[in-house]
């Protein structure tokens, strides 16, 4: 299992420094799932403070 495994740390060390336009922190396999994931609930979160904020500068009540 953990043993027989190839080492594959050449490879990813010229994947990962390879000069490209893409960030790093998005060259991954995953990255972009993740990176959307967070974005997207920053996004929900921002938009319900200033949805709170708006009611509260309103006065409305629930």
């Amino acid at each position: 299992m953990l043993i027989n495994r190839p080492n594959n740390v050449i490879a990813n060390q010229r994947y990962f420094q390879a000069p490209s336009q893409t960030p790093l922190w998005i060259k991954g396999k995953r990255d972009k799932l993740i990176v959307s994931i967070v974005f997207a609930g920053l996004g929900v979160g921002v938009l319900g403070s200033l949805t709170g904020c708006i009611q509260m500068v309103i006065g409305k009540k629930d």
